[in-house]
């Protein structure tokens, strides 16, 4: 089977609408329904991002097949050095050009400090003005970006600059054999660049 529908929240949102079309009065297990009422709640950040009608029909789905909302908020609770370091994170965010924030996340002791990252890129687009945000972290060696944008900036064509991608408002990329202090300068200045020349 493929199917490909690019107006789709998630993955999750698919499957569950392709679960509906199989079998009347189909039923799936709870744990099965927290899952992936969960990964609709990450893909568009709570219900905020790339939500349809049918994004919600999903969820009532799902509600319906056992999903508990309280459940799923469990597991996605940060532990306390994890949230010390997503404020740490935003609390040294720059501003440039008025509308885009970068920023470090420090790696330190954290478990999954790309995670870290990415929330903290999603906190941002919260500040008033806000376009995009870009958040660097140094781990394992490389340089991992994560790149989040409102609806009119294309933050993929700007990882795709750096040999990355993903999708039009949450992108990111890898890079090696550079300082972070550089990948943040290069990131500046290829959005600059990009913008001038009318290629974002």
């Amino acid at each position: 089977l493929s199917y490909i529908e690019p107006y789709a929240s998630s993955a999750c949102e698919m499957v569950a609408e392709i679960l509906q079309y199989i079998h009347d009065g189909i039923r799936i297990k709870p744990m099965e329904a927290d899952a992936m009422y969960g990964g609709i709640m990450l893909d568009t950040n709570n219900f905020s991002n790339k939500t349809g009608v049918r994004t919600f029909e999903a969820a009532a789905f799902l509600k319906k097949n056992g999903a508990d909302v309280i459940r799923v908020k469990k597991m996605f609770m940060d532990d306390l050095e994890e949230y010390k370091a997503k404020a740490a994170t935003v609390s040294r965010t720059e501003v440039f050009d008025e509308k885009f924030a970068i920023t470090y996340c420090d790696a330190g002791a954290l478990e999954s400090p790309t995670v870290v990252a990415a929330q903290a890129a999603n906190e941002l687009l919260n500040i008033k003005g806000i376009k995009a945000s870009f958040v660097f972290t140094e781990y394992e060696g490389k340089i991992f970006i994560s790149a989040r944008s409102m609806d009119e900036f294309n933050v993929q064509l700007v990882m795709e600059k750096f040999g990355g991608g993903g999708h039009m408002n949450m992108a990111g990329a890898q890079l090696e054999n550079i300082s972070l202090s550089e990948a943040m300068y290069m990131v500046k200045d290829t959005v600059r660049t990009m913008i001038a020349e009318k290629e974002i």
